[in-house]
């Protein structure tokens, strides 16, 4: 189990997950108030920090982010089952795209209609450190995938020659 390549890619993939909850998704610098911070889970505030704006949270982001680790862990742990191994890894694969897409089309741009809604004049805004582990996920459910595959063949072909 510890000693196959995909186990590595599958367990990158699940730090990948874990990771998106400690690091921001983007960081948004206004006028108003500063750069404020966008996470999968919003930190609370302080009581006299009422006055900034609480980002609104996008909770199929957080979804998407434990399913993903829960896949890969799974995943992890099925190295005797290598076709059902091979389908989950699929499946993570798919909805780390799918996640990608969301996270760059449809959340951080969802914050910055938020900002404008509140007439909280926005300078920029910059993806952030976590924004990018959705996509190392896809490079490693991808890896995972063709290592599975490669082991499935080698397994094939010395059964052919018993």
């Amino acid at each position: 189990m510890i000693q196959r390549i995909q186990t590595l890619w599958l367990f990158l993939a699940l730090l990948c997950s874990v990771l998106g909850f400690f690091f921001p998704l983007a960081i948004f610098e206004t006028q108003n108030y500063g750069a404020l911070e966008y996470n999968l889970i919003p930190e609370k505030l302080s009581a006299d920090a009422t006055v900034l704006p609480q980002l609104s949270v996008e909770w199929f982001g957080v979804i998407f982010t434990v399913v993903l680790g829960l896949l890969a862990t799974v995943s992890i742990f099925l190295y005797r089952n290598r076709p059902l191994q091979l389908k989950i890894t699929a499946v993570g694969f798919l909805l780390s795209v799918i996640y990608v897409a969301l996270l760059f089309l449809y959340i951080v741009p969802s914050q910055e209609n938020y900002f404008s809604s509140h007439s909280i004049s926005m300078v920029k805004s910059v993806y952030a450190l976590a924004s990018y582990f959705p996509i190392a996920q896809v490079l490693f459910f991808m890896s995972a995938q063709r290592a599975i595959k490669k082991d499935e063949q080698l397994v094939r072909a010395s059964e052919r020659l018993r």
